[in-house]
C-alpha cells in the first residue's frame, strides 16, 4: 500500500493548517511532501511554506498547475468552499475538504451531487468516528448490549472565539464568511456522530442558540436535540465558552444511555455501568486518535482504492441538520440571547 506522496494545501490561513488539526504538521509527520501551499495572504502562505516546505502561492489553481500534487487538502473560509470544491472536481484530483463545504444546505447538496456524478474521491474530516469511545459504542450498539437506547449526549465546548483571531482566521466571527458560529463549526461532529452510532436519519426536534458570552454576530453556544426514527434522543451541545484560554482545552462529554448499560468517556478510559457491571475499558496501548489517526486512515483508504471513511453524503447530511437547527432556533418563541 503506497500512500500519495505529493500534497498541496489550499487556504493555509485557516487555523487547521497549523493549529488543532494541524494538517501541515500531520503531513510532515507522515513523511509526505508538501509541494505547495496557497493563501490570498501572501505573507501567511510564505510563512507556512517556510515552516513546512513547498512553494507559496496566492492562487491555488496556479499552485496545482505548477506543482502537480497527487492529493489536496482544502481549507478556507466557509463561504469560499463551494467554488474551491467545484474547481478541485474539475482537476480530477482526490482531496480532503474541511467541513462545512458551504453556508447553506442547498449549495452543499449540489456539491454532494456533483461529486457523486463525477466520481470524485473526496473526504470530510469527521474525525471523531475514529475515537475509542465512538468505535466501542458503535460495536455495542450493533451487538444490542445497551438494550433500548434512551439518549446519547455529545458535548464539545471549546475556548474563546478570540483564538480564531490569534490563529489567522478572524473571519470566523463574520456571518457572511463563516455562515454561523459554534453550531456551524463544531456541531457537525455531533450531527455526524448521531448517524455513525445509530445508522438512522435523525430529525431536529429542538434547538437554542446563545450569543451571551462574546456578544458576537455569530453564536457562541448551541444546544440541539435530535430524534431518530426509533425514538433515540441525541443531545448535541457545542460552544466557544470554555474559560481556560490561552490553555486550549475542551469541556467534552460522550455518553450512550440504554436500559441495560451506560457507556461514557472519561479521562481514564471508557466507563461501562449497569446493574451488574461497573468497569473501565482502557484505550489500546499506543492508540493515536484525533486528526492524525483520521488522516492516516483516510489516506490508507485512498491507497487501497476504498471509498472515503466519511464522504460527500456525510457532509450533505450534516448540512441538512445544521440548517434545520438554525431554522428551529430562529423560530422559537422568547428573547434572543
Amino acid at each position: 500500500m503506497i500512500l500519495p506522496k505529493r500534497f498541496a494545501v489550499i487556504d493555509v490561513s485557516h487555523w487547521h493548517s497549523t493549529h488543532d488539526a494541524s494538517y501541515c504538521r500531520i503531513l510532515r509527520d507522515l513523511g509526505r511532501e508538501i509541494v505547495g501551499v496557497s493563501d490570498r495572504n501572501a505573507t501567511i502562505a510564505e510563512d507556512r511554506a517556510r515552516r513546512f516546505g513547498g512553494l507559496p502561492f496566492t492562487d491555488y489553481l496556479r499552485m496545482i498547475e505548477a506543482t502537480k500534487p497527487e492529493f489536496v487538502i482544502a481549507l478556507g473560509r466557509h463561504a469560499d468552499m463551494p467554488d474551491t470544491f467545484r474547481a478541485l472536481v474539475e482537476t480530477g484530483l482526490p482531496f480532503i475538504m474541511e467541513k462545512p463545504w458551504g453556508t447553506d444546505p442547498d449549495t452543499v447538496a449540489s456539491l454532494v451531487a456533483l461529486a457523486t456524478e463525477r466520481g470524485t474521491w473526496v473526504a470530510v474530516p469527521f474525525v471523531n468516528r475514529t475515537s475509542h469511545w465512538a468505535l466501542t459504542a458503535r460495536r455495542m450498539v450493533e451487538d444490542g448490549v445497551f438494550g433500548t437506547i434512551s439518549h446519547i449526549s455529545y458535548r464539545t465546548i471549546r475556548p474563546t472565539m478570540r483564538r480564531y483571531i490569534e490563529w489567522d482566521s478572524p473571519w470566523m466571527a463574520d456571518p457572511a464568511a463563516a455562515g454561523g458560529g459554534a453550531l456551524m463549526n463544531l456541531g457537525g461532529h455531533g450531527f455526524d456522530m448521531a448517524w455513525f452510532l445509530t445508522r438512522e436519519e435523525p430529525e431536529v426536534v429542538s434547538a437554542v442558540l446563545s450569543h451571551a458570552v462574546h456578544g458576537a454576530p455569530v453564536e457562541d453556544y448551541a444546544l440541539v436535540t435530535l430524534r431518530t426514527p426509533d425514538g433515540i434522543l441525541f443531545h448535541n451541545e457545542v460552544g466557544y465558552t470554555m474559560p481556560t484560554w490561552p490553555a486550549n482545552q475542551t469541556d467534552g462529554e460522550q455518553k450512550v444511555a440504554g436500559s441495560r448499560l451506560l457507556l461514557r468517556a472519561t479521562p481514564q478510559g471508557l466507563h461501562v455501568l449497569g446493574s451488574q457491571r461497573d468497569e473501565m475499558i482502557s484505550a489500546p496501548a499506543g492508540e493515536q486518535g484525533g486528526y492524525p489517526k483520521w488522516v492516516r486512515e483516510t489516506l490508507e483508504a485512498f491507497a487501497r482504492g476504498d471509498p472515503p471513511p466519511a464522504g460527500a453524503d456525510a457532509c450533505g447530511r450534516v448540512a441538512r441538520l445544521t440548517h434545520a437547527a438554525y431554522r428551529m432556533a430562529s423560530s422559537a418563541p422568547g428573547p434572543r440571547a
